[in-house]
């Protein structure tokens, strides 16, 4: 820069402050810092590689929520879940532990026997549609949700299926669901707390009975078995062996009648083999047999 006259006197351009930015840095403690290999991320020590690329995939998604539509943007999630799934599996997170939730004792084994992969394969590779799948073969289950959980967990969070009865039939017992499905890998001695139905087609209909008889507690405790007559109307045995006959339509109304009578006049005490509630206009009765005595 060239000198700048002023009064007759030649003085020397000032001269320029060094900029901040252009300034050599300074290590802390006379060395840099060396980055770590690990970065800590929801309590989990990460490696960096993979933080990056998990980086990576949230901005590249972001870029397809603005910048695509349609099928357009399907195709670039796609292709970057499959392009991180690679890289993740390629850095070495390996499947260690599977955790499985909602999960009762009497099923657990059964599903775990239905998990086919093995610890220690890659975790990112695994087909999670698949591993549904399997789960959901088992007839304890009513669906199933497969998620991984970095670093090496995979999550099963199962829905079981109710178990509404035992059902007997052709000399059988099967436990079924709400839906009247046998559940195959359930055996019936394990759950005598279950209400007992009998007959052809008593496990596709026994669901609305059912619900009739649980809404009468003191009634339901009575009951030994609800039987399935002629696959179109049920008949109520005590343990008592009494007999209640429900006509096939109407039932509630019918069981409405029965709770008056137990309460005015305590019909079920009063030694009866037969309480016929088939006509809704009369109430036929018939006591048990007393054998003479000679």
């Amino acid at each position: 820069m060239p000198a700048v006259v002023r009064g007759g006197r030649r003085q020397a351009a000032p001269a320029s402050k060094a900029s901040p930015r252009n300034a050599p840095s300074r290590a802390r403690g006379g060395r840099k810092a060396e980055a770590g290999k690990f970065a800590l991320i929801g309590g989990v020590a990460m490696p960096n590689e993979l933080t990056a690329w998990l980086g990576l995939v949230g901005a590249a998604g972001l870029m397809a929520v603005f910048l695509l539509t349609g099928g357009r943007a399907e195709t670039l999630r796609s292709g970057v879940v499959s392009f991180t799934d690679a890289r993740i599996a390629s850095i070495g997170i390996n499947l260690q532990n599977v955790r499985l939730q909602g999960v009762s004792d009497v099923a657990r084994e059964d599903i775990r026997k239905a998990l086919r992969f093995e610890r220690g394969q890659p975790l990112a590779l695994m087909d999670l549609n698949k591993v549904k799948t399997d789960v959901e073969s088992v007839g304890w289950v009513k669906s199933a949700v497969v998620r991984r959980q970095l670093p090496d967990q995979l999550i099963i969070t199962v829905t079981e299926r109710p178990r509404l009865a035992v059902w007997q039939y052709q000399n059988k017992t099967y436990v079924i669901d709400d839906t009247g499905k046998v559940i195959p890998e359930a055996r019936s001695g394990n759950f005598i707390d279950l209400p007992l139905v009998v007959g052809e087609e008593a496990n596709a209909t026994s669901a609305d009975i059912l619900r009739l008889m649980q809404a009468r507690p003191e009634l339901m405790s009575k009951v030994w078995a609800l039987v399935r007559v002629d696959t179109r109307r049920w008949d109520i045995r005590l343990k008592n062996n009494t007999i209640i006959k429900l006509p096939a339509l109407d039932q509630d109304e019918a069981l409405n009648r029965l709770d008056v009578l137990i309460s005015q006049q305590r019909v079920l005490d009063q030694g009866l083999a037969v309480i016929d509630l088939r006509d809704p206009n009369a109430l036929v009765v018939k006591p048990f047999e007393t054998v003479p005595v000679s």
